[in-house]
């Protein structure tokens, strides 16, 4: 009986440090227990409609932390993604103007755009050896700078009703932009976990000199991975647009550090080398059903950007600890 007791002890024992060092499952842990606080607090909220309308308002921003987790992977950080969503937004607002006659180019100028944006990111990061944090804040800057510019600080221009359908349209019950979202995570995972390229952000993240030695071409990585997270901002400035209908100067307000708060709550460390797309995925379903709670709860949208920070810092706190 002791023998079996004991058994028993070292069973549960493993399986609690397993999942205590995997983020991502602990992750769509705390997202049930969320829902069955959010259920307590209020009978509503888990209606489907009401579920359907949070996986709506999560899947630009998962769209965006999908390419914001493969940048930190590799030891990097992309502050530049919120603006290209502005950006993208007011150029697909002011060509198009609410018509269709030409959406396939914009749509491929829009997505030229974050590929050029991308570029220039992994570029000065990896050949100028400019840091990270610095440059992709600067090309926030000089984008933002770049809207003020074509717009003169009024936004013109409406979208069309095919792109509108793209952001605020529903495939039977569910919202367009939810399958947008699960098409790419699914990809994303693929790409991350089956190919030689996902291998290699793993590779440079743990150990440039490492990868470097072993034959990866780490610049051209960490190149690409900065074009993906432009190139998916874009395609989120794109269904974004959708959704509002017109230009915004404030579209992507809040999307660079959320996209970073979600990749970091869903187990990417900062230090790079370690992440997955499910975990970031289900950060970025955290933010939405606590941002809805708390607004359900009627607090003040100060208050709830404090308490986005509090999680981002403990999140944090918890990687450095189970790094140590």
């Amino acid at each position: 009986m002791t023998t079996v007791t004991t058994s028993s002890a070292v069973g549960i024992r493993k399986f609690v440090q397993k999942i205590s060092i995997n983020p991502s499952v602990v992750i769509w842990i705390v997202i049930v227990l969320l829902l069955l606080l959010a259920r307590i607090v209020s009978s509503g909220f888990l209606t489907p409609t009401h579920m359907l309308n949070v996986a709506r308002q999560a899947s630009g921003l998962g769209i965006v932390t999908i390419g914001q987790t493969i940048v930190i992977i590799t030891g990097g950080i992309d502050l530049s993604n919120g603006m290209v969503i502005t950006l993208v937004d007011i150029v697909a607002a002011t060509i198009l103007r609410g018509k269709d006659t030409l959406l396939f180019p914009v749509i491929l100028l829009c997505l030229a755009i974050g590929c050029l944006i991308g570029l220039v990111n992994g570029l000065l990061i990896t050949k100028v050896k400019i840091p990270p944090l610095i440059e992709t804040l600067g090309m926030f800057g000089i984008l933002k700078g770049t809207a003020y510019v074509i717009t003169s600080g009024a936004p013109k221009g409406d979208i069309p009703p095919s792109l509108n359908f793209v952001g605020s349209g529903f495939i039977g019950p569910i919202p367009t932009q939810v399958f947008f979202w699960v098409g790419f995570t699914i990809l994303a995972i693929i790409v991350m976990h089956k190919t030689p390229f996902g291998r290699y952000i793993y590779a440079v993240g743990g150990n440039t000199r490492a990868a470097r030695l072993s034959g990866v071409k780490t610049d051209r990585v960490v190149i690409s991975a900065y074009i993906i997270s432009s190139v998916l901002a874009a395609v989120a400035g794109l269904i974004l647009a959708g959704y509002i209908g017109t230009g915004s100067l404030s579209l992507g307000e809040g999307y660079n550090l959320n996209s970073v708060a979600a990749a970091v709550v869903g187990g990417t460390a900062f230090s790079g080398g370690s992440g997955t797309i499910i975990g970031s995925t289900g950060g970025a379903l955290f933010l939405a059903i606590l941002i809805s709670l708390l607004r359900f709860l009627g607090l003040p949208y100060s208050n709830q950007l404090m308490v986005q920070g509090a999680i981002l810092a403990i999140a944090i706190y918890f990687q450095s600890r189970s790094q140590r």
